[in-house]
């Protein structure tokens, strides 16, 4: 047997490395206008103490960069840092947590109504698109990006998602109560299938109710986590702390003697003191992220993409009532053809052999006490 340990750890170094010099969604991206910045402002007051000021200047230059460094070194900056990211990282998981689905609630339903109703296709449909509906009113609500791509309730009519009767009772209703509204209309679908003897089980009608009120405590619980947003508070006095700390490390360098090996490297290079600052700068900028979501930058959450792909998966989804005839199709000819190489997998080809032999010979031995 041959050891692959050696290849997956070569692997897992190669893809550590890739992963290190990304740049899109990286943290170069979000701190390398603030470093060019952070930088000539450095270089340009080593500048100033070597070239422009005089013995007394440069004594009252040192004394400022003793005060700044004894400034640096007592700002809470961890703790504050440390509280700040957390709270948003703890509202970010509920958050994504709390997201509504639509597949669970669609594919339910779906699989519940009897086929070959007269009106069971267009009840699908319309289920469906309520469903896909809610969900974009939700979301509308408290994204920006999806608030541009649908800034009225005319632009939802225009892309298919509403219609016109409908349209004029959300307009009556509060921008607030639309995802609810949407929920009453597929409560009084379910309600009519039911009365109608659509539901393939006594049992499904409720079991349907149960997965749609499921939807609304999720579209609810989504806004209320994007609603009691982080106190702007905190986050005014967290970024204060950090800009505050970055000014102070311009100033807080540590002066060496001209002739020491480091003292060039120390003066136009800021190479610890930009680390430091940058680190608290980058973690900074991850709560700021974690706290709103919901924007246009590369590392939030493309609610647009995720529209889209609900849309595709309720079509999908749909095909099951209106054509089941291939979904069948391609079951009954697996069934009639199945395959069991697939169990190699668990007991490949070369392992086998080996573990052949053994039997093999013990097979001979219990032959030969015989």
């Amino acid at each position: 047997m041959c050891d692959n340990s050696s290849f997956g750890s070569t692997v897992k170094f190669g893809h550590n490395i890739k992963t290190l010099f990304r740049w899109t969604g990286s943290t170069y991206r979000l701190v390398w206008k603030e470093f060019i910045i952070y930088t000539m402002a450095y270089i340009g007051l080593s500048i100033v103490y070597d070239f422009a000021l005089d013995d007394e200047g440069k004594k009252g230059f040192e004394d400022i960069s003793a005060y700044c460094s004894k400034y640096t070194s007592s700002l809470p900056i961890i703790l504050l840092l440390g509280f700040f990211t957390s709270t948003s990282m703890q509202r970010w998981f509920s958050l994504v947590h709390s997201m509504p689905g639509t597949t669970r609630v669609i594919a339910s339903f779906v699989m519940s109504i009897k086929e070959g109703q007269p009106e069971g296709y267009q009840i699908v449909e319309q289920y469906s698109r309520w469903i896909v509906l809610g969900w974009a009113l939700t979301f509308r609500l408290i994204c920006k990006p999806l608030k541009r791509v649908f800034p009225t309730l005319v632009s939802l009519e225009n892309a298919g998602l509403l219609l016109p009767h409908e349209r004029l009772q959300l307009e009556s209703e509060l921008a607030s109560n639309h995802p609810i509204v949407v929920v009453q209309w597929n409560l009084a679908l379910l309600k009519r299938c039911n009365r109608q003897g659509l539901f393939m089980d006594f049992s499904d009608y409720q079991r349907n109710q149960d997965n749609l009120m499921t939807f609304k405590k999720s579209c609810g619980d989504t806004i209320k986590f994007a609603a009691k947003n982080i106190p702007f508070a905190l986050i005014q006095a967290v970024t204060i702390t950090v800009y505050s700390y970055g000014l102070a490390s311009l100033m807080a360098r540590q002066l060496t003697d001209e002739h020491t090996p480091t003292s060039f490297t120390i003066r136009y290079f800021p190479v610890l003191n930009a680390f430091q600052y940058f680190l608290y700068y980058l973690w900074l900028q991850f709560g700021r992220l974690a706290a709103y979501p919901f924007s246009d930058d590369e590392n939030d959450i493309d609610i647009k993409r995720l529209l889209q792909a609900h849309v595709d998966d309720a079509v999908r989804w749909q095909s099951l009532y209106s054509s089941p005839g291939l979904t069948e199709q391609i079951v009954s000819h697996s069934l009639n053809n199945s395959s069991h190489e697939w169990m190699n997998l668990a007991c490949p080809k070369a392992q086998r052999g080996l573990i052949s032999e053994p039997l093999a010979n013990g097979n001979n031995q219990e032959s030969a006490l015989m």
